[in-house]
């Protein structure tokens, strides 16, 4: 079993303790990732969509209070990414290189992308690197909260 993965930052849900509210570092096989944190539906609905491009390093983690096929679609994409389901600190599935939808497409007419597996966390990351740094399905991951704890949790 291959520990891949490693997530410091002090609260599950709501704003962080330290540094820069919103956002995480994660070490995905030796390459680091700034990833901005998407913990409420407003958020998540949101994802990265509306955004010309995805920075070297840079990513989204979407955080769920309960374990569930959680839906992705690409609304309001204009590049590729890789989606990884995690489950209990473990990659359940991953769908390489997701395409944007092409120009004029009605969202009632967009593919929705889920784990046929439950997840409470799902990864954004740019396409093609999940494969490059070798990711794959029963991955652990290994969350460091750093101390902090969530209010009322």
């Amino acid at each position: 079993m291959r520990l891949l993965l490693a997530v410091a930052f002090p609260a599950l849900l709501g704003p962080l303790a330290f540094g820069e509210p919103g956002w995480t570092t994660v070490s995905l096989a030796g390459q680091e990732f700034r990833l901005e944190i998407a913990d409420t539906p407003e958020l998540q609905s949101l994802g990265l969509g509306g955004r010309d491009a995805l920075g070297k390093g840079r990513g989204m983690l979407f955080l769920y209070t309960d374990r569930g096929r959680q839906a992705f679609w690409m609304k309001g994409m204009r590049f590729p990414i890789d989606i990884i389901w995690l489950d209990n600190r473990r990659i359940v599935h991953i769908e390489h290189n997701v395409p944007p939808p092409r120009q004029g497409t009605p969202n009632a007419s967009l593919p929705v992308y889920r784990s046929a597996r439950p997840a409470n966390a799902v990864l954004e990351i740019a396409a093609g690197i999940a494969r490059e740094l070798g990711l794959r399905n029963g991955d652990l991951v290994r969350f460091d909260f750093g101390g902090g704890s969530r209010k009322g949790g």
